[in-house]
């Protein structure tokens, strides 16, 4: 258990350095990314299938933006590539990394059944590995 506890954090972590921190910023420049007042965490590691079509790794990360980031429960959204730079443990076995902040478990849920979430994963799934697909939903918590 404290395994699994301490791969999340890890996980965590390394998604929101990832996704923090924009190209050639310096390090006092970065912005928060996880926000207080949304707690509740979803991450997606996406592995995508050999035969999908060259433009899918691209199209997937252009409609996280412009599909589920417009969704009304999602308060922070980021998404991309395996880090270039990253530590020695950080995991890059996966193509494209997602991860949404939202309040609470309703607005996750609001989210998953929202029509622009629907038609996302209609239009993604076929291209992407099941058995290598990873979600992790939790909670950020102070003590």
């Amino acid at each position: 258990m404290r395994r699994l506890v301490l791969l999340l954090a890890v996980v965590a972590v390394s998604l929101t350095l990832t996704f923090a921190c924009p190209a050639g910023a310096a390090q006092k420049e970065l912005p928060r990314v996880v926000k207080e007042e949304a707690p509740y965490v979803h991450v997606v590691l996406f592995t995508l299938k050999k035969d999908a079509p060259n433009d899918t790794l691209e199209n997937l990360i252009k409609d996280c933006h412009e599909l589920l980031a417009k969704i009304p429960t999602v308060r922070v959204l980021r998404v991309g590539r395996p880090a270039e730079k990253a530590t020695e443990i950080s995991k890059k076995d996966y193509q494209v990394g997602l991860m949404v902040l939202f309040d609470d478990y309703a607005g996750l849920k609001t989210y998953l059944d929202h029509e622009k979430h629907v038609k996302f994963v209609e239009k993604y799934l076929k291209h992407v590995e099941a058995r290598e697909l990873r979600v992790f939903d939790f909670e950020n918590q102070k003590k």
